[in-house]
């Protein structure tokens, strides 16, 4: 049951060429990351280069070239800013479409008027959307590598890619949480265009609200992840920021920032710690889809606006 109505459903992603546009626009904008670090690169290199030019015509010393001392991966710094700005929304669509297609169309009736386990279609659910996203990200990891051979002009070391693939695996379980929001919102809400503003409301509050409560970070400062907090010496900042363990949005873009090298090193247990709790919002949001989906109406259509 699970196996065919995960094919159904990625199958259905496929025909609206919802998951083709998805996957569009995720390749787009990591080759924006990558053409952006490439950008820089040059224009440092060039600068560099007149430089070196102009010490050596008054013999001083040549300093050392500042890419080399950049990590490598800083190439792709912008990615920490694109994944939770547009690859959530891209997430909470493909979420959101698992579900109230079903509904609008009658497919939901039809599938339960027969003895279907509703935890397993739940599960077929969240496992198309979990691999349609698997599928997404291992191709922007895929372009990314591409980015970094042409920058730097040579393959990767194993240890920037084992970098590279923890840092996609966690932007992947980042995009999940979205996705099974996308799939909660629809099952509380009857009228589509209700459900999606629902989630999309949820993304606001996790990528903009919380960041600006807990760390009080300025609205247009929440996606920068070396963003200094402004006012924290106020006693309602220093309250809220208790509840910074967990908030998402903060935790995924200091996780980056080690990972990526981009932030200023930590201990490698705290940056594990800083993915736990996206690991329990997923954990917990994947038990409340399958418990909505078993007590959800499906006998009655929903709106198809």
């Amino acid at each position: 049951m699970i196996t065919t109505v995960t094919s159904q459903q990625l199958l259905s992603l496929r025909r609206q060429r919802v998951f083709l546009a998805a996957l569009s626009m995720f390749v787009a904008m990591t080759a924006a990351a990558g053409v952006l670090g490439w950008s820089s690169h040059n224009t440092i290199v060039r600068v560099y280069d007149e430089a070196v030019k102009l010490l050596a015509a008054d013999g001083q010393p040549t300093p050392p070239n500042p890419f080399l001392l950049k990590p490598e991966l800083s190439l792709l710094s912008n990615m920490v800013v694109y994944v939770p700005l547009l690859g959530a929304l891209l997430a909470l669509l493909l979420g959101h479409l698992s579900l109230t297609d079903d509904e609008s169309t009658g497919l939901g009736r039809l599938i339960f008027s027969r003895r279907v386990s509703r935890t397993g279609y739940a599960v077929g659910k969240i496992a198309a959307a979990a691999i349609a996203l698997s599928v997404i990200v291992l191709v922007a990891m895929a372009v990314s590598v591409v980015s970094l051979m042409v920058v730097n002009q040579r393959i990767p070391p194993i240890s920037v890619l084992g970098r590279l693939g923890l840092f996609y695996s966690m932007s992947w379980l980042y995009l999940m949480l979205f996705a099974l929001v996308g799939m909660a919102a629809a099952l509380l809400n009857r009228r589509r265009s209700l459900a999606l503003l629902s989630a999309m409301g949820a993304w606001l509050v996790i990528t903009f609200a919380i960041p600006q409560f807990t760390s009080a970070l300025r609205p247009t400062s929440s996606l920068n992840p070396i963003a200094d907090p402004v006012g924290s010496s106020q006693r309602f900042f220093q309250i809220t920021a208790l509840a910074r363990p967990i908030s998402i949005a903060e935790q995924y873009k200091a996780a980056s920032g080690q990972i990526l090298s981009t932030a200023a090193p930590e201990p490698g247990w705290q940056t594990a710690l800083r993915v736990v709790p996206l690991m329990v919002f997923v954990g917990l949001l994947v038990a409340a889809v399958v418990i909505l989906v078993r007590r959800h109406d499906f006998s009655r259509s929903g709106n198809g606006e």
